[in-house]
């Protein structure tokens, strides 16, 4: 089956990329030893100081690092130095990342070494966390230590690891980046389902080991295997995906040359044969999945020891050197470590309630609109954002917070831009920054995704400029209010919900032009969408006149139509012709909605 793989890499080898073709011209190495010597060339700028996380930013002249943090873990005396190192030299910034890392900003060259250093001798490192390599393992912040880690994985990470990390022929040697993430907790607390390769805690013939998933990406969920594995076979297994990848991952297009299109192109079931034939070892299969799908949100979590891990929101990542050196003097003095989690916040590991009296936590305490909220960086630090984003996003959580209070919980993930570095598709609700046009001018707005989890990404629904965002949201969070059960997630009241999609997405589109109103929380309609029209205008219709047009979906009554009752603005008509059954889909109601503006 190997030479499936050949026959795949050699149709689309015709023509590298001209990423492969700068790599071809020196060795990353090297212009690490170029940068010691202050000779950093403009490639080096572009691409090659990438592969140890030091990335150019040209508009600002300065540079971001980002920081692997093993484990995602953080002993004080580790925190307290990153802390030091973002007041002395990066304006006192750090970003909390979605792969449990840290980012420092606004580095001048001239300290980039330096500082690289200053960050080894404390045990982390900046190495392969740019550019196309094995970027940071993401792992359960709480392996070991609490009651639902049945696997301590880290042994694996470390034993991974060690096949590629700070060695000098691996830097850089993938066609792409590669994402991976362990999982040993019945709590799905690492994201293990969104990654290139994903290992899931499972158990078979009374073993417990990890089920193997492969192809994820941002907007696709990794498929299942079926391989289960124990420590020493998953060890096997990544041996041969990574070789396979290196020699047969494609090399044109940079775009399509995750690992994930390699799968696409040979199928997964042909990939697993040739990883077989390359590794001469037939895996195992089947196994109890037991990690679940939903992504973990916990924000106080019991472990073994009787103490416990508290969760300290950060909204929209955006951290503080002096704040990471008073995370780092509280678990000094309640004798715990800090662990970083995949959704921009962190843990401090081994406390008791008495922190919660502490500054630091009331600062960054648990709020419903932030503590499930992730936004990857904007147009101030990245130069592919569309928007702000980060502070877009916290503005959007500080509306809902006035207008909308509740006890609950909803994701929010934000990307600035398409390539999705906030993990849109996994939220409740999903933002991508994008122009939109409005009144004939082009302004900053949103690709609105709704839906997504762990198990699927979000449809992408609208459009809406970012001044009128609100005005979308509000009606659904308010609807998810009155109508949630008793602790009932977002994601648990939609999946119940006897609306479609595309029912919220008319919602959402006729609130923003003005129009007030959220349907009644039964429907008869089965989320067919031609039923759920006539149904929802029946309920505008009683909420304009006091009168129903509709017996059922099926039986209309002897009812004049609004235009007849002397309603004649464009949305009166709209509705008359929803309750005809003039329109078949939602879409197409949306779109004459966005000719109206505020004309309702």
């Amino acid at each position: 089956m190997i030479e499936v793989l050949k026959d795949k890499f050699q149709a689309r080898s015709k023509k590298l990329n001209k990423i492969e073709k700068i790599k071809e011209t020196k060795t990353p190495i090297e212009a690490l030893d170029a940068l010691k010597n202050g000779e950093v060339s403009d490639d080096d700028r572009a691409f090659f100081l990438k592969s140890f996380g030091c990335f150019y930013k040209k508009n600002t002249d300065d540079y971001m690092i980002r920081v692997r943090i093993k484990d995602g873990r953080l002993s004080p005396a580790q925190a307290k130095a990153v802390g030091e190192i973002a007041k002395e030299y990066g304006s006192n910034y750090i970003d909390l990342t979605t792969r449990a890392q840290i980012e420092l900003r606004y580095i001048n060259e001239y300290d980039l070494y330096s500082i690289l250093q200053k960050l080894e001798d404390v045990g982390v490192s900046s190495y392969q966390t740019g550019v196309d390599n094995f970027r940071g393992i993401v792992v359960d912040p709480f392996a070991r230590e609490s009651l639902s880690s049945l696997i301590d994985e880290r042994a694996l990470r470390a034993k991974i690891e060690e096949l590629f990390f700070k060695k000098d022929e691996e830097i850089s040697a993938l066609p792409r980046k590669f994402n991976i993430a362990l999982c040993g907790n019945i709590k799905n607390s690492s994201n293990i389902y969104g990654q290139d390769l994903g290992f899931a805690l499972a158990k078979r013939d009374g073993e417990y080991g990890f089920r193997v998933f492969m192809g994820g990406r941002v907007g696709v969920i990794a498929k299942d295997s079926n391989i289960f594995v124990n420590e020493d076979e998953a060890l096997i297994l990544f041996k041969g995906v990574k070789e396979l990848f290196k020699e047969y991952g494609f090399r044109d297009n940079r775009n399509k040359n995750r690992f994930h299109f390699l799968l696409q192109e040979v199928g997964l079931k042909n990939f697993i044969a040739a990883l077989e034939e390359y590794c001469d070892y037939k895996f195992k299969r089947g196994g109890e999945v037991l990690t679940q799908t939903k992504v973990e949100t916990t924000l106080k979590e019991s472990l073994k020891d009787g103490k416990f891990a508290y969760k300290f929101i950060v909204p929209a990542g955006i951290f503080s050197g002096s704040d990471l050196i008073e995370a780092s003097n509280l678990a000094t003095k309640h004798n715990a470590f800090i662990a970083l989690t995949y959704d921009q916040n962190f843990f401090i590991v081994g406390a008791n309630d008495e922190i919660l009296e502490e500054s630091l936590y009331k600062k960054y305490a648990p709020s419903t609109f932030v503590n499930n909220m992730v936004a990857c960086a904007g147009t101030k630090t990245c130069s592919f954002g569309v928007i702000k984003n980060k502070e877009d996003a916290i503005e959007l959580a500080k509306k809902l917070e006035e207008l909308v209070p509740l006890d609950g919980e909803i994701k929010f993930h934000w990307s600035g831009c398409v390539k999705g570095c906030g993990i849109h598709g996994l939220g409740d609700f999903g933002f991508v920054g994008a122009k939109v046009k409005v009144d004939g001018k082009i302004v900053e707005g949103v690709d609105i995704y709704l839906g997504g989890n762990s198990a699927k990404e979000g449809k992408k629904i609208l459009k809406a400029p970012l001044s009128n965002l609100i005005n979308f949201i509000k009606p659904l969070v308010e609807f998810y209010k009155e109508n949630k059960k008793e602790n009932e997630s977002f994601e648990e009241f939609l999946k119940r919900s006897s609306f479609s999609i595309w029912a919220y997405a008319f919602i959402m589109k006729l609130n923003s032009i003005g129009f007030n109103f959220v349907p009644n929380n039964k429907s008869d309609a089965n989320k067919i969408e031609p039923f759920e029209i006539k149904e929802i205008a029946n309920q505008i219709s009683y909420k304009i006149t006091k009168q129903h047009s509709l017996d059922n979906i099926f039986t209309p009554l002897k009812v004049k139509s609004l235009k007849e009752q002397g309603f004649k603005e464009p949305i009166h008509k709209i509705i008359d012709n929803m309750l005809i059954g003039k329109y078949l889909t939602f879409t197409e109601i949306i779109k004459e909605l966005d000719n109206l503006g505020d004309r309702v």
